[in-house]
């Protein structure tokens, strides 16, 4: 597998995945730094490898300690504040391992091992009936929870849309659901089909909690009418 020099971003409860947009507010001056810097580069070579802190660690201290996978997203656009902080996306491009850190910036970077996603299994059939019941399950939870669905009905119905592959669907789900940054990780660190098949087992889990809800709803909805 190949390996590239990254510059690091770790951040607490962020775990970034491919083929999805991150927002990012940068108000550090290290990290200011780091956009000046990217911005100084042509457009295609404007990448952050997006890191998680370990739990327990201080985010602004110098060095807190970081998990070594993470998800390279390139710097898509930026929107420069007055006093020097700006608001920038960054959209997904591919998972990697961190090999070793280096030195030479006020920003850390990274030696780090793309790791590459097997596409072919795209093609899969189990994979395709996965993605179908991903989205009528994530469209019927949206439909239950209204905006308690952490994607609102635009996003769920983006998911639908036959240009939409499995890994976008598995991916935009799993960067929004409301799991623990670990579990996100977990589900990073795991190829497409597992990823998917586990992401499915996260919303069947909420569709049997919500329906062994169902029956007390009813019974507060009849005693606000009362």
């Amino acid at each position: 597998m190949p390996t590239t020099r990254l510059p690091l971003f770790p951040l607490p409860d962020v775990v970034h995945f491919p083929r999805t947009e991150l927002r990012l507010h940068v108000f550090e001056p290290r990290y200011r730094q780091l956009v000046r810097d990217l911005l100084a580069r042509e457009r295609g070579a404007r990448w952050i490898g997006m890191v998680l802190i370990k739990p327990g660690e201080r985010p602004f201290d110098e060095l807190p300690e970081i998990f070594d996978a993470g998800t390279a997203g390139q710097l898509v656009a930026v929107d420069p504040l007055p006093d020097g902080r700006s608001l920038i996306q960054l959209r997904g491009g591919f998972r990697f391992a961190i090999e070793r850190e280096v030195g030479g910036q006020p920003y850390r970077q990274a030696i780090v091992r793309t790791l590459d996603e097997d596409r072919a299994s795209e093609e899969d059939a189990g994979l395709r009936r996965l993605r179908g019941d991903l989205v009528e399950m994530a469209g019927a939870l949206r439909k239950e929870m209204g905006d308690r669905f952490p994607l609102d009905q635009e996003a769920v119905a983006a998911l639908r849309l036959p240009a939409t592959s499995c890994e976008e669907v598995v991916n935009r789900l799993a960067a929004e659901l409301d799991v623990p940054a670990l579990r996100k990780l977990q589900l990073l660190a795991e190829d497409l089909p597992q990823r998917a098949h586990n992401l499915a087992g996260i919303l069947r889990a909420r569709r049997r909690v919500l329906d062994l809800l169902r029956p007390y709803r009813a019974l507060a909805a009849g005693a606000e009418h009362n």
